[in-house]
């Protein structure tokens, strides 16, 4: 194989696909980009760690057909390093690749490209477009209450739904929960799915979701994503990027029974102004459980937290709050993160009693949101 190619289209490239290769893995070949030529003027590049996969094109002037399997993270490293301008690629027939610019002269070893692993393709799935600003938004506001824990796959994953008219994502870590759904402008009778996707392919999405952004910028065009599923896998494109999921064979929590559907009491306060305190307070907080409590009253909230090591802390913040006296104990860091992936100026936190869960909701327009988090006895 022997090519020529502009750095920086070889480092996009590279950026989009040497992140999914797995350094740890037992299998060598999976620590490598897989480098294939598509045609006289497309390379193709691809990477696995047998649960997600992704490929790109780049523009390239190929003299020499063929593939060849190289160490991902040298390979980018290398690439970065160059100045701009055009790189030349040799692979020998010991497979051993050299890398060229001017007077710069790299040579490494690569792995036949035959030995590299398939990788999934959505075939004669049919995809559909999405919104990639819709698609970012709800994974900002649903991510972080998604489980990190892969001892636990049924959590360590987002829900991904759409029914035609709703597109939704759900997270749960078992002590908090969010949901962020939109209704469509129009119907869209493909856009029928439900899909538990792992937390590492949430990641990947971003970063497909992302480049969509990228590319449309400046442009009239809406961003778009284009998804799909078959096989057990998920599929999500961006132009000439796709990425291929291996979705979670688990059952996600009814999280409709878990959402309190009818909250007696509520408040309505400044997110800033709340975050603000909750971190103050909070610095005094048990460093175990991280409780703080919340005093309600009428126009007032009270927030107070102590440790014996430590010492306490008390605040008091203006509310619009019109019920009866309640007291009630979260985890700081809950309420912190779910009032940190809101971009709303209000907020409302409703409540039915001490020991109930509670429920955090934006106060104004825009995605569909709600936060739930499971109380503390402090």
């Amino acid at each position: 194989m022997e090519l020529k190619i502009e750095k920086r289209d070889f480092l996009r490239g590279l950026t989009r696909t040497h992140a999914v290769a797995d350094r740890k893995s037992s299998m060598p070949i999976l620590s490598n980009v897989l480098l294939s030529t598509e045609s006289t003027k497309k390379l193709r590049l691809a990477a696995t760690d047998l649960y997600l996969g992704v490929t790109a094109i780049a523009p390239a002037e190929i003299q020499k057909g063929g593939s060849v399997a190289l160490a991902a993270r040298t390979l980018f490293d290398i690439v970065k390093a160059l100045p701009e301008g055009e790189v030349t690629l040799k692979v020998g027939p010991d497979l051993q690749t050299t890398i060229e610019q001017g007077r710069i002269h790299y040579k490494i070893p690569g792995l036949p490209g035959d030995d590299f692993p398939p990788i999934p393709n959505p075939g004669d799935a049919e995809m559909t477009a999405l919104d990639a600003d819709l698609l970012a938004e709800l994974i900002s506001l649903t991510s972080y209450s998604m489980s990190s824990d892969d001892t636990r796959p049924h959590l360590a994953g987002t829900m991904f739904q759409g029914d035609g008219k709703t597109v939704r994502m759900v997270t749960t870590d078992g002590h908090r929960l969010s949901k962020a759904e939109q209704a469509l402008d129009a119907e869209s009778p493909m856009l029928d799915f439900s899909m538990l996707v792992p937390h590492k392919g949430v990641g990947e999405l971003k970063r497909v979701v992302d480049d969509a952004k990228t590319a449309a910028k400046g442009g009239d065009e809406t961003p778009v994503v284009q998804v799909a599923t078959a096989g057990g896998n998920a599929f999500f494109q961006s132009g000439d990027l796709l990425l291929s999921v291996k979705l979670a064979d688990e059952q996600f929590p009814p999280y409709d029974k878990v959402i309190p559907q009818q909250q007696s009491k509520r408040m309505v306060c400044g997110r800033a102004k709340l975050i603000d305190s909750l971190r103050r307070i909070s610095l005094v907080a048990n460093d175990k459980s991280g409780g703080v409590q919340l005093h309600l009253e009428p126009g007032m909230l009270k927030i107070q937290s102590q440790s014996p090591d430590v010492g306490e802390g008390t605040e008091e913040v203006e509310i619009d709050y019109a019920d009866e006296a309640i007291s009630v104990g979260f985890n700081a860091r809950y309420l912190l993160d779910a009032l940190g992936a809101l971009p709303h100026d209000e907020v409302a936190i409703e409540l039915s009693g001490s020991l109930d869960p509670g429920v955090i909701k934006p106060v104004g327009e825009g995605v569909d949101y709600v936060g739930v988090i499971m109380p503390m006895r402090i």
